[in-house]
């Protein structure tokens, strides 16, 4: 106990003194400092590197050169260097600074789906500052929530929670949130989701990504069968030091009795249009995540013509 008290505290050290001194930095100079962190991480990763440049191989490896995947590669991880020095700087912003960080466009796709009354269900993405788009929401008084996994440090825990419930964006943990998820969604509000990551055994079924099969959480899909909230694609891009939101209107699919295959269809659906909005900026992606760890048992059913049981993930 001691010694882990003596962790959380000298992370928590850490992690206030590095948030202190992006916070005193002008915004060119704390972006020019999280971009050379990224490339620092490109570099010094080895293994996040060589799954950066192999997704992106099988991605895109028949319409790039060798030369372009790795400068795609080498982007994404400044992407996210940037990201983690802007993220830093959350406590400083207001509605006011954050309106002039953050352009939207097709707000009012957002505010149409919520006269339904159904609350509503944001896809988005892993592309740009997915966090500031969620801050960016949560000031313009949009009821934001977001479904979240935890960090295995508590003290990057607090900090990660922490600065975005002051942003007005409420968590909740992937696991056990169905019920709150349910009334945030009654009671009129959103609950954001990203599909882009790879799913586990009983989380996920099998959909086309990129050309290949992928484990996709399949709660989404669920959830807008179960509740009839509309799915509103929503994601986020750099345009050098500002920000673009590109609300689009819902992805609508034809409702299928057959819940596996109602679910699975809606799902291929949300990865396609993924898929789409990350070819359009694939240098602010996340390549350097193992998207495509889960396997199909049988490798012949892996492009997602048919639901996946759970014993088929692993």
């Amino acid at each position: 106990m001691i010694e882990n008290r003596l962790t959380y505290g000298l992370a928590s050290l850490t992690l206030s003194l590095t948030g202190a001194v992006f916070r005193i930095l002008p915004d060119a100079a704390n972006r020019r400092l999280g971009r050379w962190i990224g490339l620092a991480g490109f570099r010094l990763s080895t293994r996040r590197r060589e799954i950066a440049l192999n997704n992106l191989k099988h991605a895109m490896g028949e319409e790039l050169s060798s030369h372009q995947l790795e400068t795609l590669a080498r982007e994404s991880f400044a992407n996210l260097g940037i990201g983690l020095a802007e993220f830093f700087k959350f406590p400083s912003l207001d509605a006011e600074k954050l309106a002039e960080l953050v352009e939207f466009t097709g707000e009012k796709n957002l505010k149409s789906a919520l006269l339904e009354g159904k609350g509503v269900l944001v896809l988005s993405a892993h592309l740009g500052n997915w966090d500031l788009l969620a801050a960016s929401l949560a000031a313009k008084g949009f009821p934001i929530s977001l479904i979240t996994k935890v960090s295995r440090s508590s003290a990057l825990n607090s900090v990660w929670m922490g600065y975005r419930e002051a942003a007005g964006i409420k968590i909740f943990i992937s696991s056990g949130s169905m019920g709150g998820i349910l009334r945030q969604l009654k009671s009129g509000g959103i609950v954001g989701f990203v599909l882009d990551q790879n799913a586990l055994r009983e989380d996920g079924v099998f959909v086309p990504f990129f050309g290949k099969a992928a484990c996709t959480l399949s709660s989404l899909a669920i959830l807008a069968r179960r509740t009839g909230a509309p799915v509103i694609p929503v994601y986020t891009f750099r345009e050098g030091g500002r920000h673009r939101v590109i609300v689009q209107g819902p992805i609508v699919t034809p409702d299928i009795e057959d819940r596996d295959l109602d679910v699975l269809k809606r799902t291929e659906a949300y990865s396609s249009w993924t898929e789409k909005v990350i070819r359009e900026h694939p240098e602010q992606w996340t390549w350097l995540h193992d998207r495509w760890k889960t396997r199909p048992v049988d490798e012949s059913d892996g492009r997602g013509q048919r639901p996946m049981t759970n014993d088929q993930c692993e």
